[in-house]
């Protein structure tokens, strides 16, 4: 059963995170892939969001989230450079010494600041983001939220159980200024596309989740083994010529050619993530990590660098990871990973491509005439409407908010056919030719746009009271959409209720994301977007069944808030503003991977 509390919306706090949240700036973190730092919307951003049509008001909003910017997930490139570094340093395999001591104490900064920080764990920089975000969902929708402390409106909150992922809904709810919240695990919902889950649970045998798990694992295991044809695709990439060219030209500038030549060459050569570099070695640990309560400071020994291409992508790894561990690189652990790619942002973009082939195959728009990648992601839609059907037929439940991954946050802007992910590659087994797979040039789909950290999907419903002439029935709600906290339109065929409007009704939603039938015209009368209403304590959460006669009064009565402020009262300021400034994160070990 949902664990669901009374809502006490204070706005200052959402004032306070937005005081203290900086915005990142998209020239600051070019090629970045999936690991891009968010960028905050800009107040142009805010200022172009639409007011709801004359008559109606928010009774709801709800969202999905990737986790915040986190570090290194485990300990694996950082070890894997580690060994090559020994084997340079024992080659005179550096250009000059000082470049060898250099790369080397940027590696060993970087592991420490890991340990320091916990492997996988929410940086910093990931709590700013989930907390700016809170507070501009709490003053974007402050009317709603007014009226919910009122009359008892709730909210819920849930997540992946992910440590990261819980750490950002808590921030989130610091942002967004309520207490007392507690983040409902859902691993079923939120982290969709694995048997197990994050806590080392499985799925219930016999579940719809399990099944919709392990077919999504079947279909991946076989499109990227032996004859897959994802498997093809990626080797046909990685084996371009552009792929060597980058790797040998980033690698020039810190290694000599004799070494970068030996690459991969002989077993002297070649890397395993082992306490000694060697194929079946032991397992190698960061140093300084407590392995218990962080079991992903010991690295897997499957990994491996066989070619310069792998030792140049591990190198990228970490520069991308260290734009989201500003705050962790400081003294006495700080590193500098950019210095190796200045003047080299070609080859940047290259190895952003080849770490977006990965994901667009195996969790976006993939294949044509194939959806398995992202139909996982249907029960995460049936939810959003669940909820949205549910708050209309006379829930208390005013928001929703849901904390997971990029293999959440991927697969359902597929689904959405969300900007950027709309163009799916050739079904190609045997790729003869750079048109039969993925590429920039012909696909707008990147990982920097699609999945940066903290990635969000929000859905702002509105609607009114009474019964629409139009079809004798209570007025269906209308939904507008939010990618990354920008206005956008809904997929192309979503037919919005008026020309140049970004509110849909949600039968129309349903009909052109699912399939379900429309009986109703998706235009509605009067559709001149005007000042929002402000609710009353329940005039909006009437059912909306096609044909009833009447409106009825909500199933479920409001609860009293308890403890509530108004929205924009000036107490506790000055508090919050201080443990905003100087509140710790309690770090939390999980023991498995997501993005």
């Amino acid at each position: 059963m949902n664990t669901r509390t009374v809502l006490t919306c204070v706005a200052v706090t959402a004032l306070a995170s937005l005081m203290l949240a900086v915005p990142a700036h998209a020239d600051e973190a070019p090629f970045y892939s999936s690991k891009q730092p968010y960028i905050a919307p800009s107040q142009s951003d805010i200022d172009a969001y639409s007011p709801a049509p004359t008559g109606y008001a928010p009774v709801a909003t709800e969202s999905v989230a990737r986790h915040g910017s986190r570090g290194l997930s485990a300990y694996k490139y950082d070890a894997l450079l580690h060994r090559l570094a020994v084997t340079a340093q024992a080659e005179n395999g550096f250009l000059t010494p000082e470049i060898g001591r250099k790369f080397s104490a940027n590696l060993d900064a970087i592991t420490a600041a890991n340990v320091a920080n916990g492997y996988g764990m929410l940086t910093g920089q990931g709590a700013a983001q989930h907390r700016g975000i809170g507070a501009r969902a709490a003053q974007r929708n402050a009317p709603l939220f007014a009226d919910a402390a009122k009359s008892g409106g709730r909210v819920v909150a849930e997540t992946s159980v992910e440590p990261r992922a819980t750490e950002s809904g808590e921030n989130f709810l610091k942002g967004f200024g309520i207490a007392g919240v507690k983040l409902e695990p859902r691993p079923d919902l939120l982290y969709f596309h694995e048997v197990e889950n994050p806590d080392g649970t499985d799925k219930a045998e016999g579940s719809p989740e399990r099944e919709r798990a392990q077919a999504y694992e079947d279909y991946i295991a076989d499109q990227t083994g032996d004859g897959g044809t994802i498997a093809a695709a990626l080797q046909y990439i990685e084996a371009r010529p552009r792929s060597v060219e980058a790797a040998d030209d980033l690698l020039s500038g810190i290694f000599t050619p004799q070494f970068i030549a030996a690459i991969g060459t002989d077993k002297a050569h070649i890397w395993y993530n082992t306490a000694d570099g060697t194929k079946g070695g032991e397992v190698t640990c960061a140093p300084g990590a407590d392995t218990k309560a962080d079991p992903d400071a010991c690295g897997d020994p499957k990994k491996s660098i066989k070619s310069t291409v792998d030792a140049a992508m591990a190198l990228y790894n970490l520069d991308i990871i260290a734009a989201d561990m500003h705050e962790e690189n400081v003294a006495p652990h700080e590193f500098d990973f950019t210095q190796y790619f200045a003047g080299r942002p070609a080859d940047a973009e290259w190895f952003a491509y080849l770490l977006d082939a990965e994901d667009f195959y195996e969790k976006g728009p993939s294949l044509a005439g194939h959806d398995e990648t992202y139909s996982v992601a249907k029960p995460l839609l049936d939810d959003f409407f669940a909820t949205i059907d549910a708050r209309v037929a006379g829930g208390d439940v005013v928001a929703t908010f849901r904390f997971a991954h990029a293999e959440t946050i991927i697969p359902f802007a597929a689904l959405l056919r969300l900007p950027g992910s709309t163009v799916a590659a050739p079904d190609n087994a045997a790729p003869a030719s750079d048109t039969d797979v993925f590429e920039y040039a012909t696909n707008p789909w990147r990982g920097s746009q699609v999945t940066p950290m903290a990635a969000n999907v929000q859905w702002d419903v509105v609607s009114r009271a009474g019964i629409d002439p139009a079809t004798g029935a209570a007025y269906t709600p209308l939904v507008r959409m939010l990618y990354n906290e920008r206005e956008i339109a809904f997929a192309a065929g979503c037919r919005a209720v008026a020309a140049g409007s970004n509110w849909v009704k949600e039968t129309e939603l349903k009909h052109c994301l699912t399939g379900t039938a429309m009986t109703e015209s998706p235009l509605i009368a009067a559709a001149t977007p005007g000042p929002t209403a402000t609710p009353s304590p329940t005039p909006t959460v009437t059912p909306a069944t096609q044909g009833a006669g009447t409106p009825t009064t909500p199933a479920t009565s409001m609860l009293a808030a308890t403890g509530a402020q108004s929205p924009f009262g000036p107490a506790l300021l000055a508090t919050l503003l201080l443990l905003a400034g100087t509140g710790t994160l309690v770090l939390r070990r999980r023991r498995r991977h997501t993005e």
